[in-house]
């Protein structure tokens, strides 16, 4: 028998769904109590920007971020061995995945996963601060990169920046909507 939540759930989608509408996340209880994330290891600590490492093993590195409103998170690029995903806790984030650009603005309790592969860049393109979780699984290298940003130190990682058209199509990435999910013409 599934639980309450597990009955509610919406099965995620792929970036090539046509539902353009709102959905809401069933998952979500808009009466729940959050609390911040606290603790980790500390990567990046400035008043736009704020970065911490939760979990750094070789089979996944997990990150808490912060970034203001209107900031740049990454350009483009892809990786080859490993898979880079993102939960969004607060705000909204903007994403373009795939060879095309396929442009998709996720809210709280959004998820999008993004395989080797599949270009993709992101920034926080909404006028207020958004906070996620980044999940590198495997590391592919992540952790060690993050130390070398704090500490000045460059550290190569599975990672390449790409230029339009490159990689799988932004349907090889999956996408669960958060509280909205609203793709936009590329």
């Amino acid at each position: 028998m599934a639980t309450r939540n597990e009955s509610r759930r919406r099965p995620p989608q792929r970036a090539d769904d046509e539902d353009t509408t709102r959905a809401v996340n069933a998952d979500v209880d808009a009466g729940a109590m959050t609390s911040p994330i606290a603790g980790g290891e500390p990567i990046l600590r400035r008043e736009k920007r704020e970065i911490s490492i939760l979990v750094a093993r070789k089979e996944v590195t997990i990150t808490h971020a912060r970034y203001a409103a209107g900031e740049q998170v990454a350009g483009p690029h892809v990786h080859h061995e490993h898979t880079d995903a993102f939960y969004v806790l607060e705000g909204e984030l903007t994403f373009e995945i795939g060879r095309e650009a396929k442009t998709i603005t996720l809210s709280s309790g959004g998820f999008v996963a993004v395989p080797p592969g599949v270009a993709h860049s992101l920034r926080n393109g909404s006028d207020r601060p958004a906070r996620w979780l980044t999940i590198h699984a495997p590391d592919g290298g992540f952790a060690a990169f993050m130390r070398g940003v704090r500490d000045g130190i460059k550290v190569e990682w599975d990672i390449s920046t790409v230029g339009a058209g490159v990689g799988l199509p932004a349907s090889q990435a999956l996408i669960s909507p958060g509280e909205t999910q609203t793709p936009t013409a590329s």
